[in-house]
């Protein structure tokens, strides 16, 4: 790229001391003319020739006419003709970087057209070092200063500085600066003083002296135009991409002001008021309390005060009477489940072998839909919805593009490598500069990450006995002509020759001997060089043309401000991607083998982790099988549990004392009956998933983890409740075994149906989410917690009255045949004892909570603190899902994602994709037309509010809008591609008459052939009319850019290959195509880097709203695309999602509840009031855990929604039927006789299987399976236990005086206790 600065040394020419030679400086006068010797650098020098000007000839005039105008329309110059011609040659790269900012272009070569040809060169040009020719007949000029005002260089300078380069996403001003930090000081030092000039140019700071024969007169800025005036009334101004000081541009975007936290008093603000509103509660809640304790220490003594009390107390039993009155009216949804359940237990018990074989069958065919059964790990699949926008679009992007790359990416340290300094001696510096280099430079370390990537690039695979090297799967910009792959790395500053490491160049003018860092300090500065002439001239262009862009090939510099301080050097290598997964089968078989290769990669100096784009979902299938075990041992343990605690320990007597044994535990135990619990529990789960593989779906990962945990926690307390309640129920004289099962079967069934339907309800709401993973987990729990309950209702009921048979037969369990002996038989008049968590339950814990009002009212209190706090903290929890938590600890994945937020300086390609067709096929715009140019493009004349100019505006806001660079802006290239920079060059060009490949396209290449421009010279506001934009689009898109020849950068093969979606019609003897219609194109960024969730979500929300914006101008449908947008989409919307769902989900258990407990509004708003603190407290908890908010975290808490049904409904229901008198005994009668199967039946049970996952190797598992479902059960316990009973004292309903039929539950005998001052008796 910089022979184009070439052009800047001008040209062409000439030591003897100017001191011995009288200079002459004024008008109509020159310092230099017509070339000199060859210059020992490159090209010739000018003679000098400090004498009045030459008459200017035809043939100079013409060269000279449309480059430097001004100067041909006059009669006398500073040049020849051979001077003309080399200036037009050597500026022709210069043309082709800013021509499409006509001013820019305009003041660029002002300067050069007078330094080479102005009659009046005297006057601004002095030579100060000459050398006597070869032939010693004239003087050559071998250095000379050129005298710019102050303003004149600030003019210059900035009409110039920002003019884009979209296919290198960056500045023309690297490539005319030699270096990405670039001024006004060093761009004039390079301008004069590189390694391509054939002599030094200065451009001195001081004011002009006065010399020998008259005075220098700096030139003046009065010929130079700001970047956004025109250079004619007709012309174009420059576009608001290359002169953002432009007052036509579109305005910045408006950047929000920081979000300022809402503070009280330096407190969080919402956290403030939500303490006064519970200290206020609190304090009142206090004064009641303490008024009524000192009443009713008063009744005791003032008959007035006592008689006031009764009456108050009378009046509330006679409004609770009047609540009871209206609840009787309600008993009919009780009696009617009631015979419905002892209708079907009749049968069921009547019937064993019908209800069996049925449910047999229906669960076989069930469970045969496993044939069908497809387990999945890919990412997309687990978090992106198939209908979502992003997932659309992407379908969309690579239907009409490609998909994106296979990302094969290695990052490389050397930490224990310290760095160290070297001095660098170039021509275009100032003198020698002492740079430090990271010790990644070092060359025994930078040349064994050299073989490291080699031995990436001879990695073989086997397929089908055919062996896959990386250039078969490798995406090849410019295939087929160069079979190079787009490996980026500072290697390809090289050339990938290892050998060039090694070499050293010997500079003749200072001896200096430059090595391998002269050339990387080089490309680093100017990755666009394409002759270092300080080394060898090598190109720092990679060996597919392209440059090697310092942010992608180094990582860990942004803090240092200097690259070359880098800490990580950065391989990155796509492959081809296909939407057919089937012909991805030989990138993914390369991607193994690298894996291998890079897992044997073992160095001391050097420290490096690496990815593949199979290497996730290899590490989340690795993770499916590493716990297995652990789940296994959780499900075992929990199953043990089951089996064992659903049986009881009898009691015998010892001396007349009391005494828990094992005398009659074979015939109590229900070892057989638990398992036959837990094997429904498997089965349902069996079976929902069978249902669902018979539909097409998919099962994920999450699925498989988590719903066998929920279904057995719903399914064990049913099984507990059930066989607890037989176990404590007495045998009615002349009842037989199965009329007690019916008869108890009949009072406990209604309460398993209103935890089952609540939960399946409210899994099925969940159901209506989006996300994959909330929406699939939903639909298999619900339809698994139903198939359990169907499966305890019927074949778990035939068996337990068969258990219970054989328990009154006395005989062994298991066993079932046997019978147990004679001295385990109890004897007349014993009975069974209750068991030791029953008692402790009953006897110690409902006393110790129940019996007392302060410890009821701190009870209160205590809950009531902590869901003020939890919904304070709610607004503080993170959002996203870290990428290393899906990993096992283990990964070689994890460290990379590490490295990648660590060291990355660049973030994920991002492509604005414009669609120019409607769904219909419709055109809704016309690239070929200057309105659809204009819409689209960024250059001079395009609109201020077009696709390229808003991208652009946006990109140079980074910090908020996430973009990097400007965008890549195919069209603009193409209309500097196809702009003549003469009558005889163009990029564009095709084989002239009478050649053999007449009217075909001439590469720029080809220096031999007779070719002719594609355009006239006369190329209006360097745009192409339709016609031409048509016909020359395809030739574009596959022309290779190249350095050689004529040297055409601007080739859109390698950048704009894919980009570009067209249908085109060709007929034989024209030129191009007849017709090309565009129907999509994209304008590529890079975002900024992302190193956590919010910077990912931030991303994709700012590129959202932008093409939101550009939509609004532009008549087409614009898009952003990066790949990891389908997976980040969801986040946007997470907060609504779970307030959603978890709302859909709690007014599903309130209705469910509400019909199931009788209508009862107050029985449904108590169990709707637990359920919610629950969840409201597992927020809080997942904050002071650090806890995300992501799709896994919400099936979670959806599920704890399910699992807080078990630990409310059974209480409020044994609450709302029991007959005790006042508030407080019913709460006892309900906790004594439910509170022991819940602790049993679901948190022993649970917490038993949750503890083996504290040892789970997967982080996912310990974070949010181990600690979420550890709060779950803890805070249900806590809650379903503690603060429910108390709550019922307090706000439970009124007492239903109206019995049901046939009712069997046995009454409980309540300890006496402290009437309570708040509630009537």
């Amino acid at each position: 790229m910089e022979l184009l600065l070439v052009s800047l040394l001008f040209l062409a020419v000439g030591g003897q001391d100017t001191n011995t030679t009288t200079m002459i400086h004024k008008p109509g006068y020159c310092m230099m003319y017509a070339n000199g010797d060859p210059s020992e650098v490159t090209g010739n020098y000018v003679r000098f020739y400090n004498k009045p000007a030459h008459d200017l000839d035809f043939s100079t005039k013409m060269f000279l006419k449309d480059l430097c105008p001004d100067i041909a329309q006059g009669t006398k110059a500073c040049c020849d003709v051979n001077q003309a011609l080399a200036l037009t040659g050597s500026v022709a790269a210069a043309k082709s970087l800013l021509t499409k900012c006509e001013v820019s272009w305009k003041n660029f070569i002002s300067l050069y057209c007078k330094f080479t040809c102005s009659p009046d060169q005297s006057l601004f040009v002095n030579a100060t070092e000459l050398s006597i020719s070869e032939d010693g007949t004239f003087y050559n000029v071998k250095r000379v200063s050129s005298y710019l005002t102050d303003e004149y260089k600030s003019k210059y300078y900035n009409s110039i500085k920002d003019v884009s380069l979209p296919s290198a996403n960056m500045k023309a001003i690297v490539a005319l600066c030699g270096t990405t930090k670039c001024d006004q000081d060093r761009f004039f030092q390079f301008m004069g003083n590189n390694p391509l000039s054939p002599f030094p140019i200065d451009y001195p700071t001081s004011v002009a002296p006065n010399k020998d024969n008259g005075t220098i007169v700096p030139l003046e800025p009065d010929t130079l135009k700001f970047c956004w005036e025109k250079d004619s009334p007709e012309s174009w101004r420059c576009s608001c991409q290359d002169c953002p000081s432009n007052i036509t541009c579109a305005p910045p975007p408006e950047i929000p002001p920081p979000k300022t936290p809402f503070l009280i008093l330096g407190f969080d603000g919402p956290l403030v008021i939500l303490l006064i509103i519970y200290l206020t509660l609190f304090l009142i809640c206090l004064i009641h309390l303490s008024i009524n304790i000192h009443y009713r220490r008063l009744n005791q003594t003032d008959p007035m005060t006592r008689s006031a009390s009764i009456a108050s107390s009378i009046s509330e039993r006679h409004i609770e009477a009047l609540q009871g009155k209206v609840n009787q009216g309600c008993r009919v949804v009780d009696q009617v489940l009631h015979n419905i359940f002892t209708k079907w237990a009749t049968f069921a018990v009547t019937h064993p072998w019908t209800v069996i074989g049925l449910a047999t069958l229906l669960t076989g065919v069930f469970c045969g839909g496993m044939y069908f059964f497809v387990l999945t790990s890919a990412p997309i699949d687990l978090w992106s919805a198939p209908t979502s926008q992003t997932r659309l679009e992407k379908n969309k992007f690579d239907a009409m593009f490609v998909p994106f790359y296979r990302t094969t990416q290695v990052i490389i340290t050397a930490p224990k490598v310290p760095a160290f300094n070297y001095t660098i001696h170039r021509d275009d510096l100032d003198g020698p500069v002492v740079q430090t280099f990271s010790g990644i430079f070092k060359k025994e370390i930078f040349k064994k990450i050299f073989e490291m990537q080699e031995g990436i690039m001879n990695v073989k695979a086997t397929v089908d006995n055919r062996t896959i090297g990386v250039k078969d799967v490798c995406f090849v910009p410019l295939a087929p002509d160069v079979d190079e792959c787009a490996l980026i790395s500072p290697f390809q500053w090289f050339q990938n020759n290892k050998s060039a490491v090694d070499l050293v160049v010997t500079d003749n003018k200072n001896g200096h001997n430059a090595t391998y860092l002269e050339h990387i300090y080089r490309c680093v500065s100017s990755p666009l060089e394409t002759a270092d002439a300080s080394f060898d001239i090598m190109s720092c262009l990679t060996t597919f043309s392209g440059p090697a862009q310092v942010n992608i090939a180094l990582g860990g510099f942004s803090d240092k401000g200097d690259p070359l301080l880098a800490d990580a050097i950065v391989l990155s290598l796509p492959l081809n991607n296909h939407v057919n997964e089937s012909l991805n089968a030989d990138a993914e078989a390369w991607e193994l083998a690298y894996i291998d290769y890079m897992k044997a990669w073992n160095d001391s100096d050097i420290e490096f982790a690496f990815q593949a784009e199979r290497s996730i979902q290899d590490e989340l299938q690795r993770e499916a099988y590493q716990d297995i075990f652990t789940v296994a041992l959780s499900y075992f343990l929990m199953f043990g549990y089951v089996a064992v605690m659903l049986g009881k320990v009898s009691c015998c007597a010892d001396n007349g004392v009391p005494l828990y044994c094992l005398r009659r535990w074979m015939v109590d135990a229900k070892i057989s009956l638990g398992l036959a619990g837990v094997l429904f529990v498997l089965l349902s789960v069996v079976g929902s998933l069978g249902i669902f593989s018979y539909a097409g779906y998919k099962s994920t990962v999450i699925i498989m983890e988590v719903i066998p945990f929920l279904v057995l926690a719903v399914g064990v307390d049913n099984i507990f409740i059930l066989v607890q309640a037989v176990q404590r129920d007495v045998l009615q004289p002349g009842e037989s075994g199965n009329e007690q099962l019916i008869r108890i079967f009949g009072d406990v069934a209604p309460s398993m149906l209103l935890s089952a339907s609540s939960e399946v309800i409210a899994f099925a709401c969940g159901s209506l989410s989006s996300q994959p993973a909330v929406h699939d987990f939903s639909l298999y729990a619900s339809v698994a917690v139903l198939l359990n309950f169907l499966l305890q209702v019927s074949v778990f009921l035939v068996l337990l009255s068969w258990d219970r048979q054989r328990e009154l037969a006395e005989r062994v369990d298991v066993l079932c045949c046997v019978p147990a002996s004679s001295d385990v038989h109890l004897s007349e008049g014993e009975t069974r004892p209750r068991s030791p968590l029953y008692l402790l339950v009953s006897k110690v814990w409902v006393p110790a909570l129940l019996n007392t009002t302060v410890v009821r009212f701190l009870v209160m209190s205590f809950f009531g603190l902590t869901f003020c706090l939890s919904i304070a903290a709610i607004p503080h929890l993170s959002i996203g899902l870290d990428q290393q938590l899906a990993l096992p600890k283990d990964s070689y994945v994890g460290p990379y994602f590490e490295y990648l937020s660590k060291y990355l300086e660049v973030g994920a390609p991002v492509y604005f994709v414009v669609e120019m067709e409607d769904e219909k096929g419709n055109r809704t715009l016309d690239a070929s037309s200057l309105e659809g140019q204009n819409q689209l493009c960024g250059a001079s004349g395009c609109h201020i509010d077009s696709v390229v100019s808003l991208v652009n505006i946006y990109a140079n806001f980074s910090d908020f809008s996430r973009l990097a660079q400007p965008p890549n802006s195919w069209i603009d290239d193409y209309f500097d591609w196809l702009e003549p920079t003469d009558d005889y060059y163009s990029c564009c060009r095709y084989y002239s008459e009478g050649e053999e490949k007449e009217n075909q396209f001439c590469p720029s290449t080809d220096e031999e052939g007779a070719c002719s421009p594609c355009i006239d010279s006369g190329y209006p506001h360097h745009r192409p009319n339709p016609q031409e934009f048509q016909q020359y689009l395809e030739w574009y898109l596959k022309d290779n850019p190249t350095t050689k020849g004529y040297a055409c950068t601007k080739g859109g093969h390698a950048a704009y290959g894919n980009a570009v979606k067209y249908t085109t019609a060709k007929q034989d003897g024209t030129r191009g195509s007849v017709s090309t219609n565009v129907s999509a194109s994209y304008f590529m960024t890079y975002h900024t880097t992302c190193r956590n969730s919010s910077d990912f979500i931030g991303a994709y929300k700012q590129a959202r709203n932008l093409s939101e914006l550009i939509k609004q101008s532009v008549d087409a449908n614009v898009y952003p695309y990066s790949v990891f947008y389908v997976y980040y989409e969801m986040y946007v919307t997470m907060v609504n999602q779970v307030a959603i769902n978890l709302s859909v989900c709690i007014v599903a258990v309130f209705i469910v509840s509400f019909i199931l407990l009788n209508f009862n509004f107050m029985s449904s708003v108590i169990t709707t009031t637990t359920v919610l603190m629950i969840t409201v407290n597992m927020l809080g908890m997942m904050y002071v855990l650090d806890i995300n908010i992501n799709p896994v975290s919400l099936v979670n808490l959806v599920m704890s929604v399910g699992i807080s049904v078990e630990f409310s409904s059974h209480i409020t229901r044994s609450f709302s039927l029991s007959r005790q008198q006042g508030r407080v005994d019913r709460a006892k009668e309900a906790l004594s006789k439910t509170g022991s199967s819940v602790l049993s039946g679901i948190f022993m049970t649970k917490l038993i299987g949750i503890s083996v996952l504290a040892f789970a190797k997967s982080q996912i598992f310990q974070i949010y399976y181990f600690r979420m479902y550890v709060c779950i059960v803890v805070l249900g316990m806590l809650h379903g236990l503690v603060f429910l009973p108390v709550f019922l004292t307090f706000f439970g309903p009124a007492r239903n005086t109206k019995p049901l039929r046939s009712s069997g539950y046995q009454k409980i005998k309540t300890e006496p206790s402290e009437r309570d001052p708040l509630i009537p008796e």
